[in-house]
């Protein structure tokens, strides 16, 4: 069992590390076609190719690592279960894992170049730091010394084990939810109706969001009153909120309940938000359309990441931009709300 805990901590590592090149390489790849369309070192304004490589390990790499480690180990560790030594089955496992890291970007030439020269490169890295010497783990177990005296080491691979694999089950619990929404049952708008910014912006993890939080009560901390009352409705439950989709439907149910955009700039205050003036209720921001915009603005360099609530790795990602900001945006006369966008500062 020994054995086995530290191939498995030896092909977690290397996962990890590749997972980080990938991500410095696919930027510095990605960048290149651009960094010469845009003069190249002949533009003093153009910023160097090395930015690419800082960029993509101190802000795409997190990510990456966050939604991806724990897949990758788990059919990384099935290739090891089965002894699987030829390069170019990682070479398929690390070109899907690119794609999907990236979205499949088939109508970009150049993001899609970019990411399978990036994983073709990582899967030989892998394959040369691990690969080519996997072992069959059924043969290692047989082959074990018994009664070794190592009983509290054979306990942490338990736990090791244990804990990758309830890791996985929430991987795959979503992704069961991914596809019901996708294939099976396309969820209604929900009260009041949710709406995006473009119809093609509504994601398979937003109509997720859609399903598990219907309407506003749902989004609200436990009470003993199901009346949504003014004050009522600005006690959003933050702790129920894992994500970005999350947060857009939850604030849209809250905010769209009231009656017009006067409430906005007292419901993001409630929740720790800073709304400039220029961007509040009284003064809001008037579209080029015609449409009015409020906007929250929360400092995560100050205060921490507004979500998740929970869990130290969690946080830790989502704390790597300084600052959140939220557009609130309503009709031309103010009276229905249109869509809610988040988006984040990071330089």
């Amino acid at each position: 069992m020994m054995a086995i805990l530290v191939r498995l901590l030896r092909i977690t590592l290397v996962t990890i590390l590749c997972i980080v090149v990938f991500a410095a390489l696919f930027e510095f790849l990605y960048a290149i076609p651009r960094y010469h369309a845009n003069g190249g070192v002949g533009n003093p304004y153009s910023p160097p190719l090395f930015y690419a490589l800082l960029w993509g390990v101190v802000f795409r790499a997190p990510g990456y690592l966050f939604n991806g480690t724990v897949p990758l180990l788990f059919v990384l560790a099935v290739a090891e279960w089965k002894a699987t030594k030829g390069w170019l089955w990682y070479l398929a496992i690390w070109l899907i894992a690119g794609l999907l890291a990236t979205g499949f970007s088939i109508t970009d030439s150049f993001k899609l170049a970019a990411t399978l020269l990036a994983a073709a490169a990582i899967s030989y890295l892998y394959w040369i730091l691990a690969g080519k010497s996997a072992r069959s783990w059924p043969h290692i177990w047989r082959m074990r010394e018994p009664n070794a005296g190592r009983k509290l080491l054979n306990y942490a691979a338990y736990v090791v084990l244990a804990y990758l694999g309830y890791q996985l089950s929430g991987y795959l619990y979503y992704g069961g939810k991914l596809l019901w929404v996708t294939v099976v049952s396309e969820p209604g708008p929900g009260t009041p109706p949710f709406k995006a910014q473009y119809k093609r912006e509504v994601t398979a993890s937003q109509k997720v969001a859609m399903v598990d939080f219907p309407d506003p009560a749902s989004c609200l901390r436990k009470a003993e009153t199901d009346e949504l009352t003014v004050d009522r409705l600005k006690e959003m439950d933050w702790d129920s909120i894992d994500n970005d989709e999350e947060a857009n439907v939850c604030m849209f149910r809250l905010l769209g309940s009231y009656g017009d955009v006067s409430y906005a700039t007292d419901w993001f205050k409630a929740q720790g938000f800073d709304v400039p003036n220029a961007f509040s209720s009284a003064r809001p921001y008037i579209g080029s359309d015609g449409t009015q915009r409020v906007v929250g603005m929360y400092s995560i360099r100050k205060k921490g990441p507004k979500f998740p609530t929970k869990g130290f790795v969690r946080r830790a990602f989502k704390s790597i931009p300084y600052g959140m900001s939220v557009d609130a945006t309503w009709s031309k006369d103010g009276k229905q709300l249109l869509w809610v966008k988040t988006s984040y500062s990071t330089l």
